[in-house]
């Protein structure tokens, strides 16, 4: 018998509710995946659904591996377990069995971001369309799309032939059929070619409407409106539809995401029943209170109040740097401070920052203060040159029709097999309908190639065709190392730089494949391949060591840490200044603020600079509006040494002094050079007026100074050209 005594009395209401459709509210920290997962147990317990009957789906290997392992504890590892997937993967499985209905074979490829734009650049310079946007405008505008439930015919049909429209109409098409000739998708594919198949064969979706009879959504708030349609779709013969979410942590709406899903339940559902799980698990009382501050400035929310039972803890931390430098050497010795007394290690402390390019400085700051750290959201592994290299030879054997692939596979190493062979090869599958990787076999039979370089091709082929053959006989580590070693592969790469790098990572791919071949699934190289090509940013925060992450605030959904900081907490910055036009706009930033903040356990730091350089401008900054939203008595306020300085609201709050933080360790901020411009010197200039050196920087020609000054704020200047004068106190 399934034991509910671990469940509050919110929790259990809604684990114990009947069939849907449901709405749980679950705020942040509340507990929801606990309650899917119980929820789930609950139904296979009492046999009110069978595991192949029901479907569970999230947004992340990560949730979907973590509610896998919840589920197996609570109803046994031996038992049957129902299907738990993200969005993706479960779309990618449903075409590996019905994708020939859209003309693509079921061993498609899945284009990484990286592959789609190559895809597309090649489009746009084939198509010469005039009027034609950018590929990088015509990639986000075809994803729109797409997450818009919106296929080429589609949107041809309202685009015109001619202008932006028009080309974009075409562009859209061309790259469409130049996916399918490959028999490749890209991520967004995966989503609309299923919905796509459901519209048309109502026979097929009755079949998968069977396999989800018990349909179960996390992360409701940030489905898209191709998602969204799924999950009707899916859960409309059964309606037995469980969705949880949170509008309060909808951060995605640049990707397509749409609050009103979530806000609009009620409407799309009217016989639906609303449990609201508001008890706080994870933050201290303050830290709760100060986000709940925030929040509540939104107007697209449901009411709803969270409370916690933990401890009140300690207020929340507001540091302002006079430079980015400043604050980035606050975060680095407070996380020094936390580690030496023994509170919390490194790998409990985590920085957010709303852009990536806050991250250089910082991890300048942690290096110079020798603090072990990883930054997650940069070029993830198997997007390392080495590793797609090795993955080229996996897809090709895979999906032979993968040109992208091939190109890439025959370049790695090189083997005289240079572009015009290739664009020959190409010729080949167009002129006798082979695949790319077959056309490699036919070269030796085509006078417009060197007979050298048709060989080399026709061996590659060869050795490949005969292990695509003894492939599923064997094990993907098998594979992996027939390939690095027919190849060459490792004397190829210690003929580039960073060799060593590289090796660890082609090391770092043969146990990942050591770790598949382990699970003993009969998936095999497909499955692999899917895998891969599905990781996300988020799936990247887990095993690190000892050491701190660093992380854009989108990448911090699902995640918790006993300390957080934010940093950059500035108008234009947080909220961005794409944003500040548009009250929608600013209100996602508001929740992002709000899922930053609810991250931390028990210490969160707010930080923000008076002028920073950014993207090689430097600006005064003012902070963020989000700060002037938090009740000034749950903050603790660290400002610049001198009281003088224009600080803007919250200005009250417990005061602490913390001069020292706006020092480098080497003296070299207050260095005076015996002229006359010392830190605390007051100085006049002829267009700024009086001011004041705040820090300076170098030596001899290069010496530079921030000076505050009483009309222009905060300024660097080059002390050579600057036309500064002493003034004598």
């Amino acid at each position: 018998m399934l034991s509910l005594d671990d469940l509050n009395p919110a929790q259990r209401s809604a684990v114990l509710a009947p069939g849907g459709p449901i709405l749980i509210l679950a705020g942040a920290g509340s507990g929801k995946t606990r309650v899917l997962t119980y929820r789930i147990a609950r139904l296979l317990a009492e046999r009110k659904a069978a595991p192949e009957r029901m479907l569970a789906v999230t947004f992340t290997n990560k949730a979907a591996g973590e509610m896998r392992a919840r589920i197996a504890a609570l109803v046994g590892e031996d038992s049957r377990w129902p299907w738990v997937s993200t969005f993706h993967s479960a779309c990618a499985r449903i075409l590996r069995q019905e994708a020939e209905a859209l003309g693509y074979r079921p061993n498609f490829s899945i284009l990484d971001e990286g592959d789609a734009m190559t895809v597309m650049r090649r489009v746009i310079e084939d198509a010469a369309l005039a009027g034609a946007p950018t590929p990088e405008m015509a990639r986000a505008r075809i994803e729109q799309l797409k997450n818009d439930a919106t296929g080429p015919a589609a949107f041809a049909e309202g685009a015109g032939a001619e202008g932006r429209d028009g080309a974009l109409a075409a562009l859209y098409r061309l790259y469409q059929a130049r996916l399918r000739a490959m028999n490749a998708m890209d991520f967004s594919d995966l989503l609309l070619n299923v919905h796509e198949i459901f519209e048309r064969d109502p026979g097929v979706l009755l079949r998968w409407q069977s396999r989800a009879e018990h349909l179960l959504v996390d992360e409701y708030q940030d489905t898209n409106r191709v998602q969204y349609l799924l999950v009707r779709a899916l859960s409309a013969r059964s309606s037995d539809l469980c969705v949880v979410g949170d509008e309060d942590q909808s951060i995605y709406r640049w990707r397509g995401a749409d609050i009103r899903n979530i806000l609009d339940f009620e409407r799309d559902f009217p016989e639906a029943r609303i449990f609201k799980l508001e008890q706080n698990y994870r933050s201290t009382k303050t830290i709760l209170a100060a986000a709940e501050t925030v929040i509540r400035n939104n107007r697209e929310r449901k009411e709803k109040r969270l409370w916690t039972e933990n401890a009140a803890g300690e207020p929340v931390t507001y540091f302002t740097g006079v430079t980015e430098r400043d604050e980035a050497d606050f975060i680095a010795r407070e996380i020094v401070r936390l580690s030496a007394e023994g509170g919390v290690d490194a790998a409990g402390i985590v920085v957010f920052y709303r852009v990536n390019a806050q991250a250089r400085v910082i991890e300048e700051a942690l290096v110079r203060r020798r603090v072990a750290y990883y930054v997650v959201g940069g070029l993830r592994f198997y997007e390392h040159r080495a590793v797609k290299d090795l993955l080229a030879y996996l897809r090709v054997l895979a999906n032979p029709a993968d040109a992208l692939s091939v190109e890439r596979m025959v370049g790695a190493p090189t083997r005289g097999v240079g572009a015009k062979t290739l664009e020959a090869a190409a010729q080949i599958a167009a002129e006798e309908g082979v695949t790319s990787f077959e056309a490699l076999g036919r070269l030796e039979t085509n006078s417009r190639v060197a007979l050298r370089s048709a060989k080399q091709a026709g061996e590659l082929y060869a050795w490949m065709h005969d292990l695509a053959a003894r492939a599923p006989a064997m094990k993907l580590r098998a594979v992996l190392d027939e390939v690095i070693t027919r190849a060459g592969f490792l004397n190829y790469l210690d003929g580039m730089q960073d060799a060593a790098g590289r090796r660890q990572n082609v090391a770092e791919m043969l146990s990942a494949t050591d770790a598949f071949d382990a699970e003993g699934q009969n998936g095999g190289l497909a499955d692999f391949l899917e895998r891969v090509a599905l990781v996300s940013d988020a799936d990247q925060v887990a095993g690190r060591g000892e050491r701190a992450a660093l992380m854009t605030l989108h990448t911090s959904k699902g995640l918790e840490y006993p300390v957080v900081f934010i940093a950059g907490m500035e108008e234009g910055l947080f909220p961005h200044f794409r944003s500040q036009e548009d009250g929608r706009e600013v209100e996602e930033e508001r929740r992002l603020c709000y899922v930053g903040m609810t991250r931390a356990r028990r210490l969160l730091y707010l930080t923000n600079t008076l002028t920073r350089e950014l993207y090689g401008q430097r600006n005064e900054s003012r902070p963020s509006r989000f700060l002037g939203e938090i009740d000034s008595a749950l903050i603790t306020r660290i400002a610049p040494e001198k009281p003088g300085l224009a600080l803007r609201p919250p200005t009250h709050g417990s005061y602490v002094d913390y001069s020292t933080s706006q020092l480098s360790d080497d003296g070299e901020a207050m260095a005076a050079g015996g002229d006359g411009f010392a830190v605390g010197a007051r100085v006049v200039h002829q267009t700024f007026g009086h001011g004041v050196v705040r820090r300076r920087e170098g030596h001899g020609a290069a010496a530079k100074a921030w000076v505050h000054f009483e009309r222009g704020g905060i300024k660097l200047l080059v002390l050579k050209f600057a036309n500064l004068r002493p003034v004598a106190e």
